[in-house]
């Protein structure tokens, strides 16, 4: 039976579904094939039939969040790749000054210059963040708000 709920209930709902079809999958993996004197715990054929059930109601939940989404793609999208950049600067070798070290019984000096030094990098993260913050505000009053049909239970 589908029933009108917030995006925001469908995006929990949808992570429940995920979760049911985890662990369903999880269980047939485990207790498909086993020696014949070890009895199993769950009846795998009835949790497997379960997990098609869960595919096909996650595939049906996704598929009503992204339609409802639709006037938000932009913004899902660009906070997608805003915390992707944050993830990459965070990486980002910012090495600068003269390094020792040791590499099979040899000294090894380096002397390391970053383009791109490790205060822009902070700068540059906190304002990818700020504006990461404010997407993440706008899409979640968007999710508070919007309805879908889903089946949920």
């Amino acid at each position: 039976m589908k029933n009108r709920v917030t995006i925001a209930r469908a995006l929990k709902e949808k992570n429940r579904i995920a979760g049911r079809l985890a662990k369903a999958r999880d269980l047939v993996a485990q207790e498909n094939s086993q020696d014949i004197k070890v009895p199993r715990g769950v009846d795998v054929a009835a949790m497997y039939a379960s997990s098609k059930v869960f595919c096909k109601r996650l595939v049906e939940t996704k598929t009503a969040i992204a339609l409802a989404n639709q006037p938000i793609v932009g913004k899902i999208i660009e906070l997608d790749e805003i915390k992707s950049e944050i993830s990459y600067l965070g990486r980002l070798d910012v090495k600068e000054g003269v390094f020792v070290s040791e590499s099979y019984n040899n000294t090894v000096t380096k002397e390391c210059t970053a383009v791109i030094t490790k205060q822009q990098v902070v700068d540059e993260i906190e304002k990818l963040q700020f504006r990461a913050d404010r997407l993440q505000d706008e899409i979640d009053e968007f999710n508070a708000l919007t309805k879908v049909e889903i089946d949920v239970g």
